[in-house]
């Protein structure tokens, strides 16, 4: 094997690595902003646009095992597709809730379903062979990166979806009157 061949390999194999866990970190994030959206919903279109981010959520869940699986990232086409959609479906949730929904939750959906489709775009430019060995340490730096920006996001959605109607907020009582 070339010099060429194997950096062309790990660059393909660092992309790949990389991608899974962002759409997974932003398809979490989608969820739980549909979620919450659907539960809350004031209206059929917020219910809607609830349903819809739920669905991308777990659609970007199941691409990135598929991708993982496979060694390869499946549907670019599609990927780049569901990212626009998603993008849209968060903005018209933001704009339908904005006292519901979480700003922090959609900049970090957003931020990490960009940054997947930057990585599809690249493997698109730039394809390789599937290989079924993933680069360990890339997937586990990309595991720790989705982890730090997907949780706070996570409780800001959860935050903001627990926010009554009269703006105040709801506090649990993690003792139960004890």
């Amino acid at each position: 094997m070339t010099d060429e061949v194997a950096s062309s390999t790990a660059r393909a194999a660092w992309r790949r690595s990389w991608a899974t866990p962002l759409a997974w970190g932003g398809g979490l994030v989608l969820a739980g902003m549909g979620g919450a959206s659907a539960v809350r919903a004031s209206t059929a279109l917020s219910l809607s646009s609830g349903i819809v981010l739920v669905a991308l959520g777990v659609a970007a869940l199941v691409w990135g095992a598929v991708s993982l699986a496979r060694g390869t990232l499946i549907a670019p086409r599609a990927a780049t597709a569901a990212v626009i959609t998603a993008i849209l479906a968060v903005a018209t949730t933001v704009a339908l809730q904005p006292a519901r929904s979480s700003v922090i939750g959609a900049a970090a959906a957003v931020a990490l379903l960009v940054a997947t489709a930057a990585l599809v775009a690249m493997e698109q430019r730039h394809p390789s062979a599937p290989s079924r060995s993933a680069a360990v340490l890339p997937l586990v730096a990309a595991a720790a990166l989705v982890a730090v920006v997907a949780t706070p996001a996570l409780g800001a959605v959860q935050d903001a979806a627990s926010v009554r109607d009269d703006g105040s907020i709801v506090v649990i009582d993690p003792h139960g009157r004890h």
